[in-house]
């Protein structure tokens, strides 16, 4: 009984299972490069978003996992919270191999499922822009979280969707917690968890709107959470005043390439 008790206590404190993020050893703080390649699934003029748009999308990809984006929204309390993930996203060029380039268009007449689209899942960002609804999931969770999923409406918004969406990608929970994840691990401690140990916990998202207006001010009205202040300024939040992850997150998000998607990190010299 008592190497069972002290087996658990090791397990209990174990980074993992605290949220703690330790820095790879391999990794030598590199920038890592992500291709991308961008599905139009549209039935309609309006759901085929232009080139110019995509691309003004990607532009803000860039911005927000390089630490560049614009933070005059930022609260003064998470000034020391902000980390850097240090990623760049670029436009697949395919041409060399299937003839096809990183912006695919595709009807919706001739669209079959996502599998038959996607472009070397493991080692690029396959991005699916259609008219989402309310039950349509965002990540390919059982295709192995090999696409997300992008509201044509939100696209060259500057609103950070496809920074969150992303973050989802690199294995990073909503600031909230597992949210909508039906785990064991969920239903056993909770959703109100992200297992990042620099994200103060929260209970919901802090506020479902996305453009400032008289009815979604920032800061936000509902900040406070118990005796803390919501991280209101996290991307994996929701609300228009998004505009950082931090430290332990953009460990996290290397952490998950360098172990899952080595050849990204490899590649990157």
């Amino acid at each position: 009984m008592k190497n069972y008790l002290l087996f658990v206590a090791i397990i209990l404190q174990t980074p993992f299972l605290l949220g703690q993020q330790l820095k790879n050893a391999l990794d030598d703080g590199r920038k890592i490069k992500i291709p991308v390649v961008f599905h139009v699934i549209f039935s309609n003029e309006k759901e085929n978003v232009s080139d110019s748009l995509i691309l003004s999308e990607l532009k803000d990809l860039n911005l927000d996992f390089v630490q560049k984006n614009d933070m005059i929204l930022l609260d003064h309390d998470f000034q020391n919270l902000v980390g850097n993930p240090n990623l760049e996203f670029y436009l697949l060029n395919t041409s060399f191999q299937t003839g096809k380039g990183g912006i695919q268009r595709i009807s919706l007449k001739k669209f079959k499922n996502r599998n038959e689209l996607l472009i070397d899942p493991s080692n690029c960002l396959n991005v699916f822009i259609a008219r989402q609804g309310n039950n349509t999931p965002t990540i390919g969770a059982e295709n192995g979280e090999n696409w997300v999923n992008l509201n044509y409406k939100d696209v060259g918004t500057n609103g950070h969707a496809l920074t969150h969406e992303t973050g989802h990608w690199l294995g990073l929970y909503h600031i909230f917690g597992q949210v909508g994840n039906s785990s064991l691990w969920n239903k056993m401690f909770g959703n109100s968890d992200d297992l990042i140990d620099d994200t103060p916990k929260q209970k919901g998202a802090t506020a479902i709107c996305y453009e400032i207006k008289k009815d979604c001010p920032c800061p936000p009205k509902n900040i406070n959470y118990k005796n803390h202040k919501r991280l209101y300024n996290n991307f994996m939040d929701y609300n228009p005043c998004r505009c950082m992850f931090t430290i332990g997150q953009s460990i996290q998000m290397r952490n998950k390439i360098i172990e899952n998607r080595r050849k990204l990190f490899d590649n990157s010299k």
